[in-house]
């Protein structure tokens, strides 16, 4: 059962930077390990694993003699950080401007901590026939409170659109930052009425033109297969069902099999606020940072 928003014991983890093996040559040495390919040698390890050979290597002792098998490589620790896309739907169907602003309150949360934690919080709207990047992804609580002064709400809803637009933030972060867990929290009542590929859905190329190009068939289809996109490229997907759930109502919305399809979170919250979103989010970026140490 996910905490209440209230508990400080629950919040008060969020953000940390944590130790994580570095996928490149940098960080600070720490330990070596045997490796079938050694990339960055731990010339200290490898003398040591060496040293009780050399009687028999090298009887004169003039020289050490290694071999293949002594060699180790270096494991280094970076300090990792996490980008964090919000897609919220803007669409003109009911709660949109709750939506968004549960959002804007929960991004100002999160770029509290993120100031002092390297993590970077974005913002992209989906309204009408395409999706905006209404906040880059940064770490600056003043540029978003410039950027989100005014939040546009209305019209159709391109659900497609919004879910390529935050895939293609989260894929040039991590070409730029091979450290970095991307995360993309989508808060929606999940009802799709725009195709992606009209009028170029996204509004641009990259990433999600790419996907745009494959994809075959229907709305449903365009999105099922983004949320694959997600999970191929490890991307931790958060979904936020804002859809009503009156029991005499028919469920109509993607958002649980946008969960399903990206091996994501599914939340259904219909009842909107900043607090709420915030504690799910920050519960999700605890376990993000937990499986790194892991």
């Amino acid at each position: 059962m996910p905490r209440k928003s209230g508990d400080r014991a629950f919040r008060k983890p969020h953000g940390r930077r944590v130790r994580t093996l570095s996928a490149r040559s940098v960080g600070r040495y720490f330990r070596a390990r045997m490796a079938n390919e050694v990339r960055d040698i731990a010339i200290d390890a490898t003398i040591r694993a060496a040293a009780p050979h050399q009687r028999t290597r090298s009887p004169q002792r003039t020289k050490i003699v290694i071999k293949e098998e002594d060699l180790r490589e270096k494991v280094r620790v970076g300090k990792t950080s996490i980008a964090c896309v919000f897609v919220v739907d803007a669409s003109g169907s009911m709660g949109a401007m709750k939506r968004m602003e549960s959002a804007k309150g929960a991004v100002f949360s999160l770029l509290i901590n993120a100031y002092q934690h390297r993590d970077k919080v974005g913002l992209v709207a989906f309204r009408g026939e395409n999706a905006e990047v209404l906040l880059p992804l940064c770490s600056s609580f003043l540029l978003a409170k410039k950027m989100l002064e005014e939040l546009p709400t209305g019209g159709r809803t391109p659900l497609a659109a919004g879910l390529a637009k935050g895939l293609e933030m989260l894929l040039n972060e991590c070409r730029k930052n091979k450290d970095v867990i991307p995360m993309l929290v989508l808060i929606s009542d999940g009802r799709a009425n725009v195709p992606l590929n009209k009028n170029g859905g996204s509004g641009g190329k990259g990433a999600a033109g790419g996907i745009a190009g494959g994809i075959a068939g229907g709305m449903k289809s365009e999105i099922l297969r983004i949320s694959e996109k997600l999970l191929e490229n490890g991307i931790r997907t958060v979904v936020i069902d804002a859809e009503r759930s009156d029991k005499s109502l028919m469920r109509l919305g993607f958002c649980r099999e946008i969960a399903e399809h990206s091996g994501g979170k599914y939340y259904h919250i219909t009842d909107l606020t900043a607090d709420k979103v915030y504690s799910v989010v920050s519960r999700e970026h605890f376990e993000a940072l937990e499986s790194f140490k892991a």
